[in-house]
């Protein structure tokens, strides 16, 4: 199995899932086991697929369900957000953990379809 702890993309989603986790108990009651319950299954799911991703030959299908799982995060972020339940420094906090996810998963994601792209040339 692949290593994925070097990776720079792992470490700042498991540090968002960490920051999640802790963020979410700190919920009202009424939000923390539907929304709360979300944020926290998106990052876990999100995280599972950098380390998938890692593993695999094919890595672009993989990173693109990263991609799409990335802005399912956004929206229920911004959810949250909205109704008042994280407060702005919260998250900007998170959107700028969740840019830099974004960047680092754009950069893997083009690299894996350029190789891709190459072995089928060949």
């Amino acid at each position: 199995m692949a290593k994925y702890n070097h990776l720079p993309i792992f470490q700042e989603t498991y540090k968002l899932t960490l920051e999640i986790h802790q963020t979410v108990d700190q919920f009202p009651r009424a939000h923390k086991y539907v929304l709360g319950q979300r944020l926290k299954d998106i990052t876990s799911d999100l995280m599972d697929l950098i380390v998938e991703a890692n593993s695999k030959q094919e890595k672009a299908e993989i990173l693109e369900q990263a991609r799409l799982k990335l802005e399912k995060f956004r929206i229920h972020l911004r959810l949250s957000f909205d109704l008042k339940i994280l407060g702005l420094k919260k998250y900007e906090y998170f959107s700028r953990i969740i840019e830099e996810i974004s960047k680092q998963l754009s950069g893997w994601l083009d690299w894996a379809r350029e190789k891709n792209s190459s072995f089928t040339i060949k």
